[in-house]
């Protein structure tokens, strides 16, 4: 049977090593150059299974009043004459009621905490270089009422089987003494040991990689830029590039952001819209202090940024902003990176001017959750929609397709999960 899959970020890359590992024809498309160079190239490098609060929860409606109209607002809007985002806006809201925000939590932990499992599978069997590390994360939290509602939340996921660990400011520092220089004062934090960081670029060219080996059974064509989805009856006949034409029996959708453009020309709708984040790779020299940059993988929760060392690069992400399928650099973006860079790791505001500046358009659902599986079509699935969660969810989503394409049953519940 041939496959083909459209993306080779994180999503499809997994995808297709998993069908070639069932004996799959597979061929993976992308219009970059070569893998990972959309929103798998400069992520925050955390592998966050603990993180189940959606962004969509009650609090983030009176937040969103708050930051309106400024512009270093850890979320913003820049609201458009633009039916999808006014559309996708109003599910939003709908998706902040306590009711679903509970709904989409438990069904994030569940896809995170095996997603988990299967990296663990995965990294077992190719042990992948991509600064792989397994010491958690701490969340960083600096008033009492920071402290108490991120308590709350991490309450609630344990009934799901999420552990934390609460930390004083003091343990903190002796956890990751980097922290010592930060600016503002630190409250306290919350550990979650299950989690990871890793580098998703690494993984995936590393990944891709090991498919074009002999027996995988997976060829790989870039710089293909999709012009056009063909449907025949109930069916996917075939997919117009620049290319040329590629034809299959089965299609996996994988092009994040893009997937609702080009799934509108065949009659699919899904809620997806492109939400743009924002990284800085900031290079660290050999001889840098060994408390000058942390070791730990970091979340602030009051500017919304997470802090992952990968190798000799301290990558800093974060903010979220809804301005259609515009890939502009915002300076005003990167200065608040810049900021929090100097405010946290005050010695490694020389090395700022040599950082790698970046953005993506992540591709959100209003509830959180990704869109998996089955489509009105029998021969087109889905594997899109993990909003800020791509790593994260990458291997058990990849999984979970590959699964149902087999024709078995997913190993966990997909319920919250499908079209």
């Amino acid at each position: 049977m041939r496959v083909l899959i459209l993306g080779a970020g994180v999503a499809g890359i997994t995808t297709a090593y998993f069908l070639s590992k069932r004996g799959y024809d597979v061929t993976v498309i992308d219009r970059e150059p070569e893998p990972a160079r959309q929103c798998s190239y400069a992520n925050g490098g955390q592998l966050s299974y603990s993180h189940g609060e959606p962004w969509a929860n009650p609090a983030s409606v009176m937040k969103a009043i708050k930051w309106m109209g400024k512009t270093d607002a850890p979320l913003m809007f820049s609201w458009r004459l633009d039916a999808a985002m006014w559309s996708w806006a109003g599910r939003f809201l709908w998706q902040c009621l306590n009711k679903n925000t509970a709904k989409n939590t438990e069904t994030m932990l569940r896809l995170g905490l095996y997603s988990r499992e299967i990296m663990h599978r995965l990294q077992d069997d190719l042990n992948l270089h991509c600064h792989y590390t397994k010491t958690g994360i701490l969340h960083l939290l600096d008033t009492q009422k920071q402290y108490d509602d991120a308590r709350k939340q991490a309450d609630f996921q344990t009934q799901f089987g999420v552990p934390y660990e609460e930390k004083t400011a003091e343990e903190a520092l002796r956890i990751e003494p980097a922290l010592k220089t930060r600016a503002k004062r630190l409250y306290g934090c919350l550990n979650f040991p299950l989690d990871e960081s890793a580098d998703i670029f690494l993984f995936t060219q590393a990944l891709a990689e090991r498919e074009k080996e002999a027996g995988n059974k997976v060829r790989f064509y870039y710089d293909a830029d999709i012009k056009k989805l063909v449907k025949k009856n109930n069916l996917l006949y075939a997919v117009e590039t620049s290319a040329g034409t590629f034809s299959a029996d089965i299609f996996v959708m994988a092009l994040g952001a893009y997937s609702p453009l080009y799934l509108r020309q065949i009659g699919i709708h899904v809620p997806i819209y492109p939400m743009k984040g924002y990284s800085m790779s900031v290079p660290l020299p050999e001889k840098l202090a060994e408390d000058a940059a942390p070791h730990i993988s970091l979340t602030d929760h009051n500017d919304k940024v997470v802090f992952s060392r990968l190798g000799n690069v301290l990558r800093i992400a974060g903010t979220a902003e809804f301005a259609g399928y515009n890939h502009d650099l915002s300076l005003n973006r990167l200065n608040i990176l810049r900021r929090l860079v100097r405010e946290n790791f005050p010695d490694l505001a020389p090395y700022l001017e040599k950082s790698g500046e970046w953005a993506c358009l992540r591709p959100s659902t209003p509830g959180g959750p990704p869109i998996l599986g089955k489509t009105p079509l029998k021969n087109l699935f889905l594997n899109t929609g993990h909003g800020t969660l791509g790593w994260t969810q990458a291997a058990g989503s990849a999984r979970i397709v590959s699964d149902i394409i087999d024709g078995n049953e997913p190993e966990i519940s997909m319920k919250g999960l499908t079209l």
